[in-house]
């Protein structure tokens, strides 16, 4: 992931709907003591994490374009594949899948597994790009979001390219470019209610509805039922949160602070 510089320019970022229900205690610090208003954290936390994944989307989409992902030949495809890998390190497994389900990683080779059972499959399959899906790796058994798109030749679907995003490592470099303080609260959570990024790495595909909290529980029912909005919720102690659906990954992104009563 490239570097993201927070310029004076995310400082300016126009107040939404949302953001009006947003009052000052609701307020993130980064390390260096810089005050943030939480709607441009947001922002911020929804721009680098999308845009990561749409660059990779586009580099997918140029080497399917390629001649050589034409072919359908691993041994052409993989020097290509293997540029992705080396660009993106060691937070993903890069692939290539044949119409019967069967893939190649640039890690591994072809290996045993199959992904025809997967839900994303037959889109791709029908000719449409995926972004976004929450698995469990069958290779790496990583929590991985998959982001992939189809090859085509004379108009017919001849395969796939695709990356498996580790979103666990994710999370950590998240915070890490972002800058936040230690309690600062962020995380992101699919139509599943399944957790895809989380300041906690370790909550990474737990579903927060189940984790003996009915308070939040509930918030994330308001939550996933809403484009964009504020919800307050008591676990590990009371935190007052911001959030925003993404309109590219469908995912729910939030960001807040715990809450003193």
């Amino acid at each position: 992931m490239k570097k993201i510089i927070i310029t004076l320019a995310a400082l300016i970022i126009s107040v939404g709907s949302a953001t009006a229900q947003v009052n000052k205690e609701c307020l993130v610090l980064n390390q260096s003591g810089l005050v943030f208003e939480a709607n441009v954290a947001l922002s911020s936390l929804i721009t680098i994490t999308d845009g990561h994944i749409k660059s990779i989307a586009e580099k997918l989409a140029l080497v399917a374009a390629t001649s050589e992902a034409q072919t359908g030949e691993w041994r052409k495809i993989k020097p290509l594949l293997t540029l992705i890998q080396k660009d993106e390190g060691d937070e993903s497994t890069v692939w290539f899948a044949r119409p019967d389900g069967s893939y190649y990683s640039v890690d591994l080779g072809l290996t045993d597994k199959n992904l025809k059972d997967r839900s994303y499959f037959p889109d791709l399959m029908a000719g449409k790009a995926t972004v976004g899906h929450l698995v469990i790796s069958k290779s790496t058994s990583e929590v991985s979001a998959i982001i992939a798109v189809p090859i085509k030749k004379s108009g017919k679907v001849t395969g796939a390219l695709g990356l498996s995003l580790f979103t666990k490592k994710l999370s950590v470099q998240i915070k890490e470019k972002m800058g936040l303080a230690d309690n600062v609260v962020f995380f992101a959570l699919n139509s599943d209610y399944l957790t895809v990024i989380n300041f906690k790495p370790e909550r990474v595909f737990l579903n927060p509805e189940k984790q003996d909290s009915s308070s939040m529980a509930k918030a994330m029912e308001e939550m996933i039922s809403r484009e964009q909005g504020v919800i307050e919720y008591d676990f590990h102690g009371v935190r007052r949160i911001i959030f925003r659906k993404s309109a590219y990954t469908g995912w729910w992104y939030a960001i807040g602070l715990p809450v003193n009563k």
